[in-house]
């Protein structure tokens, strides 16, 4: 495919000036456009060393995390420290309140919601945690129907109607996915009724 860096630079130059931007701000523009971000790479390969041992994201759950675990047994069993951002004193903390665990760093695109005292859903955002077939975050659509077929129901996001969930059943755990732009941005799996909750918590 032709790309405008196989050009001589002085080619460049006058391409650049014909289309109105200095010289050496086209070519900064351009590098910065074609280089990868040095610390986005490494946030990325740090975040799968961390989660390397998990294996897929299953009905059951993910990572040593099974759903109906309690908050400190799922503690122990995630590969990385699991962070709790209640702000409210703990002697006035119900413990059957629903609240949210993130993964800390290196791990920033897992969160575990807790209801009732036990692990209810995980989140995703990111590309790392996928299934047995390989869905997850930029998974296309076609490939979560082709997989699932009629069993998946499609319903509009309840915040951003133009975001599609699609959502597929297994047993008692349902795997949601949200759809932008026939690929998936984020998605999540769980139990109910907490896996349907539109806000997390909220």
């Amino acid at each position: 495919m032709w790309k405008p860096r196989h050009l001589p630079l002085a080619l460049l130059t006058l391409l650049a000036a014909a289309c109105g931007r200095e010289p050496e701000t086209a070519a900064v523009e351009d590098a910065l456009a074609e280089a990868p971000d040095p610390a986005f790479a490494a946030a990325e390969a740090a975040e799968r060393d961390a989660l390397a041992s998990c294996g897929a994201v299953t009905a059951e759950g993910y990572c040593g995390v099974r759903f109906g675990m309690t908050p400190d047994a799922a503690a122990a069993a995630f590969p990385v420290k699991l962070e709790n951002y209640d702000i409210a004193p703990p002697a006035t903390v119900d413990p059957m309140r629903c609240f949210e665990l993130f993964a800390a760093e290196p791990v920033t695109g897992v969160s575990l919601l807790v209801e009732g005292g036990s692990v209810r859903r995980i989140d995703f955002i990111t590309a790392t945690a996928r299934t047995a077939d390989g869905l997850g975050v930029g998974a296309a659509a076609a490939a979560i129907r082709a997989k699932f077929g009629a069993a998946i129901t499609e319903t509009p996001n309840v915040f951003e109607p133009e975001i599609t969930d699609l959502g597929v059943t297994q047993g008692e755990t349902k795997f949601v996915f949200e759809m932008e732009n026939d690929v998936v941005r984020s998605w999540r799996v769980g139990l109910a009724p907490a896996i349907d909750y539109p806000a997390h918590c909220g």
